[in-house]
């Protein structure tokens, strides 16, 4: 592609139109300029266009039109795994300063298979500018490295932004190792909900060894969040210890009518029904839904017991 053709896709990447779609009600961009180039920016995958793509980042001066370059690195980056488009980011990630761009670059990086140099990402989660920091969290996702676990664990023991701290957690549990739990625990008795549920997904995914008690006690945290993301852990983690704590959620959760549906009883019946032949309560709990309990059940949920015990 040459760069007259490259330069017109990015001007059309610019132009977002919307039309209004009957059969829908809405407004949409389906179909228009914007939308089709974008379309075909998304199948690029020859890294042969980045030496192009990096003379034309110095060619152009609005900051929309560099992000839809950047767009088209990285996009490179992500379909043909080639490292060469990560390092061309953050190569410009350390010449930009503006705000919009550092976010494009970092949101770019993101995308890529494995970044090896983390230092240069790093510094930007201590960012004054909060979709800067948010930016390079989420970079760091793609860096496994001791470098990028340090400074996430740095972040959610000193932060006092509980977003921060959320995503940090989030992204520890992506490619955090036994040395983040030790951190991640006392997150647990956080005043926000928001962190408690990020810190116990975190000690899900990384806590094989981990006192099935931590799990057992976010069944009663107040946070409806940290309740679903203790029955996940326990699902994954726990034993018959676990089992009359989650009978007595499901009793809980099933005494009223719900108004918003969520996996908490399909996780709890799974769990349940690995022990279903060597504990009695569990087909009393299952006895007890059916026969007085249907009215409350999603359809999801009545449609997993009858697939799963239709023996009653």
């Amino acid at each position: 592609m040459k760069d007259d053709e490259i330069l017109y896709l990015v001007e059309q990447m610019s132009e977002k139109k919307y039309f209004y779609q009957e059969e829908s009600k809405c407004y949409t961009n389906e179909g228009s300029p914007s939308d089709t180039a974008y379309e075909k920016v998304r199948h690029f995958r020859d890294a042969n266009m980045l030496p192009r793509l990096n003379t034309l980042l110095d060619k152009v001066k609005q900051a929309e039109q560099k992000q839809h370059l950047y767009f088209m690195i990285g996009t490179i980056g992500e379909n043909s795994g080639d490292v060469r488009a990560g390092m061309l980011l953050l190569e410009k990630l350390e010449q930009e300063t503006k705000p919009s761009l550092l976010e494009s670059i970092l949101e770019e990086i993101a995308k890529q298979r494995c970044i090896h140099n983390t230092e240069r990402i790093v510094k930007y989660i201590d960012d004054s500018r909060s979709s800067v920091r948010e930016a390079a969290i989420q970079a760091l996702r793609v860096c496994r490295d001791e470098i990028a676990e340090d400074a996430l664990i740095r972040l959610i023991t000193t932060s006092n932004n509980s977003f921060d701290i959320m995503s940090a957690n989030f992204v520890l549990a992506t490619i955090g190792t036994e040395r983040a739990i030790s951190y991640l625990i006392p997150l647990l008795d956080h005043s926000r909900g928001d962190v408690r549920h990020s810190a116990l997904a975190a000690l899900s995914e990384l806590g094989n060894g981990l006192d099935l008690s931590i799990f057992l006690h976010g069944l009663k945290d107040r946070s409806s969040n940290v309740r679903e993301y203790a029955l996940v852990a326990i699902e994954r983690h726990g034993d018959e210890v676990a089992i009359e704590p989650v009978i007595k959620r499901v009793q809980i959760l099933l005494k009223r009518t719900r108004q918003i549906q969520t996996d908490e009883v399909l996780i709890a019946l799974r769990f349940l029904h690995r022990y279903q032949h060597s504990h009695q309560a569990i087909p009393k709990l299952f006895h007890w839904i059916i026969q007085t309990k249907r009215e409350v059940l999603f359809d999801e949920e009545w449609q997993w017991i009858e697939d799963h015990f239709t023996f009653y």
